[in-house]
């Protein structure tokens, strides 16, 4: 496999022209995280408002053992960018879900089109957004559909027992650094949300050390975070904050 780097922008050979807020290329082989015949999500976050479809090596993640990838997407520009986005995609075996907010309203468009849906719902207000959450399942039908959402427990109560009915999987930011939180703490919410929540969670882990520091990782830290909530997800979602400049 190689030596260990921190996952980042995965950018073509020819993309030296491109803007300077992108990172240098750089990703580590996950292959080894997952077992033969298992459907372990290997997710990754992408801002092609940033890092534009045209610009990704698609084959490069797929050689590391990323199993999908979210494409952050708004309701005036997503059937371009998903319908790039799922070309490529598709053409080495990774699947494409589009990564929208609450009021979003074309994920019945995007279900037809064979893409899955995550709604990121960042806020303390999550009652307000249940029925946001209903109808966006809905629309989804055939489709893997999703929520992202502050993590429970960590962050008080975030009504994951509301919403885990109307949706294939949540994702909480389980972002150790924000939350100065270690591996143990790691482990063990993880291992709680899949006693209550069985095969509901996928767990979204930050590329960076904190929001206040964002120095990459290095790979073996990262590493360590995927093996902990290994055993107690579906998978993980790789957030590149700090990476790639996001904001």
């Amino acid at each position: 496999m190689g030596s260990l780097v921190v996952l980042g922008d995965i950018t073509t050979s020819n993309s030296t022209n491109i803007s300077e807020e992108l990172s240098a290329p750089y990703i580590t082989p996950w292959n080894s995280i997952q077992s033969g015949g298992t459907s372990f999500i290997m997710g990754y976050y992408i801002n092609p408002t940033v890092t534009p479809i045209s610009k990704i090596n698609f084959t490069t993640l797929k050689d590391a053992g990323i199993t999908d990838i979210y494409v952050l997407v708004r309701n005036d520009n997503y059937y371009p960018i998903l319908s790039e986005a799922k070309l490529k995609a598709d053409a080495v075996g990774i699947k494409t879900n589009a990564w929208v907010f609450p009021g979003f309203k074309h994920a019945h468009v995007i279900a037809r089109m064979k893409i899955g849906v995550q709604l990121d719902v960042e806020t303390y207000n999550m009652t307000e957004y249940i029925p946001e959450i209903k109808a966006m399942r809905e629309a989804t039908q055939g489709v893997s559909f999703s929520v992202c959402a502050k993590p429970e427990k960590w962050d008080g109560y975030q009504y994951y027992d509301l919403i885990y009915p109307h949706c294939d999987y949540i994702v909480p930011l389980l972002y150790i650094g924000d939350y100065d939180m270690g591996i143990t703490h790691l482990k063990s919410v993880t291992r709680f949300y899949n006693y209550i929540y069985p095969r509901k969670i996928v767990a979204g882990l930050e590329t960076y050390e904190s929001d206040q520091n964002l120095t990459p990782k290095d790979g073996k830290s990262l590493l360590k975070e995927i093996r902990a909530v290994q055993h107690h997800t579906r998978g993980v979602i790789l957030f590149r904050y700090g990476l790639s400049k996001f904001h």
